[in-house]
């Protein structure tokens, strides 16, 4: 008997445990839902864009290192040709000596090249930094877009699912109503045509809640579009704590593309500028003496600096008045982009304060039409009010619920907009 307590119990606890695992296991949060944006592909993506910059800046930078290449050919003459210039007391042609020129030339070695001053290289690491930042840039704003999304979402999510739940209480009341109606009609003591306006109503209630499912449906696969998760229903979301302001984040984006074009202009100034460069090489020639026949091999080495000077390049003149004209368009688009932030910005903070005392009015307005609505369900009973009444007070209620749910969805998009205005990473506001 023991024996078989103790079993008894044991499967019942594996049990339990078992039970609670997948409702623990699929549980899913705003905080889930956000950490899950930035693993997304599209955010993978502009993250790669980062590392490619980090590499386009270490190309940059190698263009001011020495380059050695080597190099090997096979030559055929119509004639013989020296295998490297020759002073003319280099053979004895009386002795015999073999002179060194060949119809058939083998050419290999080594040939080295280090840029001493070219001005628009270094212009062009500063021009790449510029784009690494624009990148970065991107790349958050990118993130907190999609995170605002999913707010947004979330709470648009919330409100077609609390007015559906709204409705179906009116449509609740509004049934028990249609069957006292339905009573009264087939007993003689009300007329069909007021049971057709409460059928009316509730059809077009019943019409509108399937309107609700189906944007359910359609707010769903937008969260799983932006988090790869799918949910059956909005999760619940806390203001940890007001959006940090401060700098703007895309003025920072367009501060780097202005930084970018003013670097980009540079260069193409700079291409006008002299070039110092250390050449150098290691040659071995080798091939048969045309005037005997032998086997010769010299080595030609050297070694030098070389200038060289733009003095008249006219594509180069149409590059920078192009460069020039860019520059100009970014930093009007930068003062236009700060006028329209800093009206975004404003905008936002004074919405705040009277998204809250509207809340506070749509809360008080829905108590106060609920009131009225079990005042009026009395007195249509009590035949003291026409249903053409009483159905305004039901549609009231219904209208107020709406309202306030209306207000709880621009609460949570103006939090998401002043995030994304900031820059401010909503993990960390929002739980």
């Amino acid at each position: 008997m023991k024996g078989r307590i103790i079993l008894k119990s044991t499967i019942i606890f594996f049990l339990s445990l078992f039970c609670s695992l997948p409702a623990y296991a699929g549980e899913v949060s705003i905080t889930t839902l956000l950490g899950a944006v930035a693993g997304q592909p599209g955010l993978e993506a502009s993250r790669l864009d980062i590392e490619s910059s980090v590499v386009q800046l270490q190309q940059a930078h190698a263009l001011l290192y020495p380059k050695v290449s080597g190099f090997g050919s096979y030559t055929l003459y119509n004639s013989p040709t020296n295998l490297r210039p020759m002073a003319p007391t280099e053979v004895n042609i009386r002795a015999g000596d073999s002179i060194p020129f060949s119809k058939r030339i083998t050419r290999y070695g080594l040939k080295l090249d280090v840029p001493l001053f070219i001005k628009s290289l270094y212009t062009l690491a500063d021009q790449v930094k510029a784009l690494q930042q624009v990148k970065k840039s991107h790349y958050q704003l990118q993130l907190i877009t999609r995170q605002a999304s999913v707010v947004s979402v979330n709470a648009s999510l919330a409100y077609a699912s609390r007015v559906r739940a709204a409705m179906a209480a009116r449509i609740d009341s509004l049934s028990k109503t249609q069957h006292d109606l339905k009573l009264a009609v087939k007993n003689g003591r009300t007329p069909e045509s007021e049971l057709q306006k409460v059928e009316t109503l509730l059809n077009t209630l019943l019409q509108q809640q399937n309107d609700l499912l189906r944007k359910e449906v359609a707010l769903r696969s937008q969260l799983k579009s932006l988090t790869n998760i799918q949910v059956t229903h909005a999760v619940p979301m806390t203001l940890l704590h007001p959006v940090t302001a401060g700098g703007f984040l895309g003025e920072k984006q367009m501060v780097a593309k202005v930084s970018m074009a003013e670097k980009d202009l540079q260069q193409a100034k700079e291409k006008r500028y002299p070039a110092l460069m250390l050449e150098g090489a290691l040659s071995e020639n080798s091939g048969e003496a045309y005037n005997t026949d032998d086997q010769i091999d010299r080595s030609y080495n050297y070694i030098g600096v070389k200038i060289t000077i733009p003095l008249f390049n006219r594509s180069l003149h149409t590059a920078i008045a192009q460069k020039k004209v860019q520059l100009s368009r970014q930093k009007q688009e930068l003062s236009q982009l700060r006028i329209d932030l800093a009206a975004t910005a404003d905008n936002l903070q004074q919405q705040l304060p009277l998204i809250e005392q509207s809340t506070r009015l749509a809360q008080a307005s829905l108590k106060s039409d609920q009131e009225l609505l079990k005042i009026a369900k009395v007195a249509y009973r009590n035949i003291r009010m026409t249903t053409e009444e009483y159905l305004r007070f039901e549609t009231k209620v219904l209208d107020a619920e709406a309202a306030l749910q209306e207000i709880y969805v621009d609460r949570w998009k103006i939090i998401s907009q002043q995030a994304v205005l900031y820059g401010n990473d909503l993990t960390g506001v929002i739980q």
